[in-house]
């Protein structure tokens, strides 16, 4: 990101805003910059009644100002004057106060808001903040209505339109289009939503049009002949896991709903962003001051931005990490670090057998690591019949540790049955589950494959494979596999930016990632802090927001940033 001069190039296009990435947390900020601003309801958080004081507070107008509690009082909870105001006004049997807008606070009001809250998963101040918001209680398992509302740049003169633009590789969604679509999600179907638009309301207003399409009477039908009524929030399906198809359907539809298509460029690479100057441009060249380049996947052709402000939000599961071990790379017709690759292998083997039995017929399938996507390859496998060597960490002494092992540990059975499985067959390992055998403490070390005269399950393994690991007490040993699977966590690819973004991080001698290392923002303006210049912002799990309820937060803070320091 070093500053350089500009070549002068025509088909330079201009922007306010470039935001790279074009996943939820793209989706949301662009969402917010077309306009869309969120308002507080004015409902009391059923929770925390210091931050339903705190709102009240902040988010009043002058001709609210009743009575002469100060912003410090009401921060730390110490005033009654607040509480025995809307009890008389609850008395006198008042209406209830408008909607306030919180696009318009400033740094010290999202300080007063976000004082004090704290969060099961983490996250940062804004972000605890807007989930307690958008999903009051959610900690405590309670499903409660929204406490913000959204009002659109035509509902409010007041609202500014910021120019800007969304480029992604695939389509609107990000990874989550990559993904494989039958796996359950993590979370819950209602934390995944976005603003305005609850996933569950999507599904139900989804399985009206599909039934309505089914019934239409001609050919000349349109679906915008027949009006659709949303459901009430509180008429939404129950909380629930859904799928990843699911998940990644509703974010390619949230864009088209919300009128968000003018905004998005997909199908497009990033290559670089950097800090431009223009010694022999106009004024009004200098103002955009970050440059955006790319080229585009289906044509190839290259593009080029300059804009105002850059917002890096590409995520963090672009690429996969890897053992550094010789021969991993080398051998990709039995090495992967891909999940859905594996899966695809795994078919192939059993379309190969004819339905035999694989159990006595091929060598088993070695899983590294201890995480989600390992458990996934765990069930995949023996789903189809094909048994399982897993090797992973052993944290037995290691109780001071928190480890991906902890959190299979962690999930409750009664929601996450697959997962919770998975750790019972890590912890007992192997001795009554059939198809799999746990090696805990062992390091992947080798790996060797020689041609095999009596292959055992055809032309996938036409040769022997063997993965050398060493126990706990460092005596080596050989076994027979058919595939490797190295799952043990993903990277986000900066490498659009300098030194792929060395130096931005919390420690800046270390590679970003969204959970030991993320990049360091002002939790408020999500500015980056080491930037080489000013108006570079980055969100979602590259900041450590690692779940989509959070990304609203940094949305926010960065919507409240450009519309107190822009200068137009």
């Amino acid at each position: 990101m070093q500053n350089c001069c500009d070549n002068g190039d025509t088909d330079v296009v201009y922007k306010d805003v470039v935001i790279i990435g074009n996943g939820p947390s793209g989706i949301c900020l662009s969402y917010m910059l077309a306009g869309n601003w969120p308002y507080y309801t004015g409902e009391p958080h059923p929770g925390d009644e210091m931050l339903t004081a705190r709102l009240h507070f902040s988010t009043k107008s002058e001709s609210e100002e009743c009575d002469h509690t100060t912003g410090e009082e009401v921060r730390n909870g110490t005033s009654k004057r607040w509480h025995q105001h809307q009890q008389s006004r609850s008395e006198r049997g008042e209406a209830k106060r408008p909607a306030r807008g919180l696009a318009g606070s400033t740094r010290c009001k999202l300080e007063c808001l976000s004082s004090g809250l704290e969060g099961r998963l983490g996250g940062r101040p804004l972000a605890l903040l807007m989930d307690q918001l958008q999903h009051p209680c959610v900690d405590a398992g309670m499903d409660l209505p929204s406490l913000l509302t959204w009002k659109s740049a035509e509902q409010c003169n007041e609202h500014k339109v910021i120019d800007h633009v969304v480029l992604g590789k695939d389509q609107p969604g990000g990874a989550w289009q990559s993904m494989d679509p039958n796996v359950l999600t993590i979370s819950l179907n209602r934390w995944m939503s976005l603003p305005d638009l609850d996933i569950r309301q999507w599904e139900m207003m989804v399985e009206s049009e599909e039934r309505i399409t089914a019934a239409k009477p001609t050919e000349d039908y349109e679906l915008s002949d027949y009006s659709y009524q949303e459901e009430p929030s509180s008429g939404c399906k129950t909380a629930s896991r859904v799928s990843v198809g699911m998940v990644a359907a509703y974010y390619r539809d949230y864009v088209r709903r919300k009128g968000l298509q003018q905004y998005f460029r997909c199908g497009t690479v990033v290559t670089s962003v950097r800090r431009v100057s223009a010694p022999n441009g106009t004024k009004e060249d200098n103002r955009y001051g970050w440059a955006v380049e790319g080229f585009d996947k289906n044509t190839g052709k290259l593009f080029r931005y300059r804009c105002k402000r850059a917002v890096l939000a590409t995520g963090t599961t672009d690429l996969s990490n890897r053992l550094g071990i010789p021969g991993e790379e080398s051998r990709p017709q039995w090495i992967t670090q891909d999940l859905n690759y594996l899966e695809s292998r795994l078919d192939r083997l059993v379309d190969q057998q004819h339905g035999e039995e694989l159990a006595e017929r091929m060598e088993p399938v070695l899983v590294i690591g201890a995480g989600l996507s390992a458990a996934d390859a765990i069930m995949a496998a023996r789903f189809r019949g094909i048994p399982v060597l897993h090797a992973f960490r052993d944290t037995s002494s290691e109780k001071q540790h928190h480890t991906k092992y902890d959190r299979l540990q962690e999930l409750p059975n009664s929601m996450y049955p697959e997962y919770h499985k998975v750790y019972e067959m890590m912890a007992d390992g192997g001795t009554n589950y059939p198809l799999y055998r746990a090696l805990p403490g062992y390091t992947l070390v080798g790996f060797d494959d020689e041609p095999s005269k009596n292959s055992r399950i055809g032309a996938l393994a036409s040769e022997k494979r063997v993965a050398t690991l060493s126990s706990p007490d460092g005596q080596l040993h050989a076994f027979r596999v058919s595939i490797v699977a190295v799952l043990i966590g993903y990277k986000p690819d900066l490498s659009y930016l300098e030194a792929s973004g060395f130096g931005l991080g919390r420690y800046p001698d270390k590679p970003i990632d969204g959970k030991s290392n993320p990049i360091e923002v002002d939790d408020f303006t999500y500015e980056v802090t080491n930037a080489p210049a000013t108006d570079l912002y980055a969100l979602g799990p590259l900041v450590g927001d690692n779940f989509v309820r959070y990304i609203l937060g940094g949305a926010l803070g960065i919507l409240v940033h450009i519309l107190s320091t822009s200068t137009t």
